[in-house]
């Protein structure tokens, strides 16, 4: 092959599953398969929309990897901040320690984990979590922990976590926690019911030394309430250091009750597959595309169905239209369907910039009807505007049990009388729906859509089940709550 027209004409457009028997065959050691290069470690998806698939990771794309996110994320970061930069530290809610071993010895690891692990020994100039911290099996102690040292730091500069999800649960955990965390930076103790080994334990002491000052000073304030309380224990903190934006709309307005709307830059649009895109801004989300990171492709959003549809190159896509990304990448991912749907906002230079929509598989469409979580964000947002209620979390499913079909909306909800109002909801919200989906307004109409149903979930089920998705896959990094469920074992638990 010695053009791109050879490469795509003798390449077929792939998903996971044509790659999967050859990565598990790396996993068991043989070479030369999908890459000529060596496997560094396999890298595992997040799972939350699907199962989890293992993905093998170069040397070179790992590298590849660090130099975009240390350095070029990093510059936009700065660009953005520059007359507030202060060089002072971040709390950096990630791990190191992800790690375990296939039948053959490979290495399985987070993504994120495998990338983090490789440049531990200058991570604590620039975290506050000794990386003592970061290499903790423990989740919840390993949480804690990053909380606990995240108070002590008077000069804490950015607060970093994959997902703002996590950001929210970090300003959750201090304010349900205050008394235990205030008490061990008086006593520069870590509480014994913090599983810890004791030679960990003795090292993470030193590290804490007691605070009294500190403690005091958090133990005021946090008795003024807790609107605003990031801007008054860290006056240095610039921003928050996030993805955001599509689905996590509802998120963004929870954590502005803590931070009184410090920015939450969304600085890169990243997967276990690719690093795909960069955004220059901290006030919108945009990524600029990286070519030098993947060989991308696109496919129309009226073709993503079709097994083989046309594709276009970089340079042949169009502003507001929307695509589905194929990617070639140097792991051994030729022509892969990412899932993603985005839509081309401009161009930085000459370069397309993309929004983040929606995944190709967190799409409810029973009937052709295409809800996406746009639509859905935006329905449930006017219900809780209108009734005057805070939603915390939600997931759906398409329920096919009943005919027509339908739509079960789980949701988890603050203030508001769940018991009473559930016909309510249920009805304001189909309307919304309606409104915000014509096509889904067209088959409700039809009778080809029943009504939607909503359950409302007991307050911590959702944590529970990212937890409960945490001991599955191994890694706290990359879970988000996912906004379609098909597992049934989580139906069945919700």
């Amino acid at each position: 092959m010695k053009s791109i027209d050879d490469f795509r004409e003798n390449v077929k457009l792939n998903e996971y599953s044509d790659f999967e028997s050859y990565i598990i065959d790396e996993s068991h050691g043989h070479k030369n398969i999908l890459t000529k290069e060596d496997i560094e470690y396999f890298g595992h998806s997040s799972g939350t929309t699907g199962s989890q698939k293992l993905l093998p990771i170069t040397k070179s794309s790992r590298n590849m990897t660090l130099k975009l996110n240390g350095i070029l994320c990093q510059k936009f970061i700065y660009d953005c901040f520059e007359k507030q930069w202060t060089y002072g530290r971040g709390t950096m809610l990630v791990d190191m320690n992800s790690e375990k071993k296939s039948k053959k010895n490979a290495v399985v690891t987070s993504a994120s984990s495998g990338g983090m692990s490789k440049i531990k020994s200058i991570s604590e100039y620039v975290w506050t979590s000794p990386v003592e911290v970061m290499e903790l099996k423990d989740k919840n102690t390993a949480f804690y922990l990053h909380v606990l040292f995240a108070l002590k730091e008077e000069k804490l500069m950015y607060i970093g976590g994959l997902f703002i999800s996590a950001i929210l649960d970090f300003f959750r955990f201090i304010e349900n926690n205050q008394e235990m965390l205030i008490n061990d930076l008086k006593t520069g103790k870590i509480n014994d019911s913090i599983l810890l080994e004791p030679k960990v334990r003795k090292i993470l002491n030193s590290k804490l030394g007691k605070c009294p000052k500190r403690a005091a000073f958090l133990e005021e304030e946090f008795r003024r309430g807790f609107n605003g309380i990031a801007r008054r224990i860290w006056p240095n903190l610039i921003y928050i250091a996030s993805v955001t934006g599509a689905n996590f709309v509802n998120y963004n307005e929870l954590v502005n009750r803590y931070t009184d709307n410090i920015p939450v830059c969304s600085i890169a649009y990243a997967a276990t597959e690719g690093f795909i895109g960069v955004n220059p801004y901290y006030n919108k989300i945009e990524y600029i595309l990286l070519p030098q990171s993947c060989f991308y492709e696109f496919i129309e959003k009226d073709d993503i169905h079709k097994k083989n549809p046309k594709t276009y190159l970089i340079n042949e896509i169009k502003i507001n239209h929307d695509y589905e990304i194929v990617l070639t990448n140097c792991n051994g991912l030729y022509r892969y369907r990412l899932g993603d749907i985005v839509q081309v906002s401009g161009f930085y230079n000459k370069t397309p910039k993309i929004k983040f929509l929606y995944r190709k598989n967190q799409l409810l469409n029973m009937v052709s009807e295409k809800t996406t979580e746009s639509h859905v964000k935006n329905a449930l947002q006017k219900v809780a505007h209108t009734l005057n209620f805070n939603l915390i979390d939600y997931t759906t499913y398409a329920d096919n049990s009943v005919t027509p079909g339908r739509y079960v909306f789980y949701l988890e909800v603050q203030n508001f009388n769940a018991k009473d109002g559930i016909y309510m909801v249920e009805s304001k919200l189909d309307l919304e729906l309606q409104k915000s989906n014509l096509a889904y307004e067209r088959f409700r109409k039809k009778n080809r859509l029943a009504k939607l149903k909503v359950c409302f979930v007991k307050r911590g089920t959702f944590a529970k089940l990212k937890n409960s998705i945490v001991n599955n896959t191994g890694s706290a990094n990359q879970i988000k709550v996912p906004r379609v469920i098909y597992d049934k074992k989580i139906i069945e638990s919700l």
